[in-house]
């Protein structure tokens, strides 16, 4: 008879046997009295303790094999090894595999860009003490680069009864902004000093999105480099060297001159300026982009 069958790398068994169906599907077509009657065939006795997986190596499993099925076993294909347990239920590696996906899937959609899943180090399969423990998974933020999957094994109350973990490696690619031209320290960032390269985040750290600012350097930048976050700060509402009014607030009385500004600050901080009519330097409280005040 011509047939052929592929040996699981996961099973679970009900006892009191192992029986063939139990730990291979038919491989190719074949009809399905044959198979009924190959998947009855009884093998060595299922393990006692219910719940408690044992791996078989395939030199060994073959071996076994070789005793129940004598020649009939050069029509399966094994496995490197073989993990059967009584009763429960299992998820083989591949299942796991897909459900990892399903699960960050929508999660990496946050991230922007074309998402990659590679690099998957799970465990060969999962196995549930019970048939009726389903699978959890849970992370942290996902991130482009390596992220860890958290695996659990829950009863319908809510009871972990199996924790695992496993990484996944994400690329995203996506246009960010670099530098069209070097840019040196203190110089503004604008639409002009600023085009797109498409990149791979996994191998990127901080990059800058293109939102906020405005912006100016805080270090230099060569052109066609990505504008990391180290690279941008601010630009504070008064500038050194920069022209404001300054303002003399008193009860009854308000005088408004001119002066130049002797460093930075932002809204509500103080800064050092210089009264253009007397030379004098005061210090100032910022109220707007051209005003400070002394009360």
């Amino acid at each position: 008879m011509a047939w052929q069958a592929i040996v699981k790398s996961a099973a679970c068994v009900q006892g009191p046997y192992v029986l063939l169906g139990e730990i291979a599907y038919p491989a190719g077509s074949m009809d399905d009295a044959t198979w009924e009657s190959l998947a009855n065939i009884k093998l060595w006795k299922a393990s006692t303790r219910a719940g408690r997986p044992v791996a078989v190596s395939r030199d060994k499993l073959r071996s076994i094999l070789k005793y129940y099925l004598g020649d009939m076993v050069e029509n399966l294909i094994l496995p490197s090894q073989i993990t059967v347990q009584t009763g429960g239920r299992v998820i083989s590696g591949e299942e796991l595999k897909s459900r990892v996906v399903a699960f960050l899937t929508p999660r990496a959609e946050d991230l922007g860009g074309d998402v990659e899943f590679k690099d998957f180090h799970l465990p060969r399969q999962i196995f549930f003490p019970n048939l009726y423990d389903t699978l959890s998974l849970s992370a942290n933020d996902i991130v482009p680069g390596r992220n860890q999957v958290k695996i659990h094994g829950v009863t319908p109350d809510g009871k972990i009864v199996t924790s695992k973990a496993g990484t996944v490696f994400i690329n995203v690619w996506k246009a960010i902004p670099v530098a069209a031209k070097p840019m040196n320290r203190f110089e503004r960032v604008s639409p002009a000093n600023v085009s797109f390269q498409r990149v791979n985040l996994a191998y990127r750290q901080n990059v800058w999105d293109g939102t906020g600012g405005p912006w100016r350097m805080a270090r230099t930048l060569g052109r066609g480099q990505p504008f990391t976050l180290s690279h941008l700060e601010p630009i504070p509402l008064i500038e050194k060297g920069e022209r404001v009014y300054l303002t003399f607030q008193g009860k009854r009385v308000k005088l408004t001159i001119k002066a130049v500004a002797l460093g930075e600050a932002g809204m509500g901080q103080q800064v050092s300026v210089k009264n253009l009519q007397s030379n004098k330097t005061v210090l100032a409280t910022v109220i707007s982009d051209d005003t400070v005040v002394v009360r």
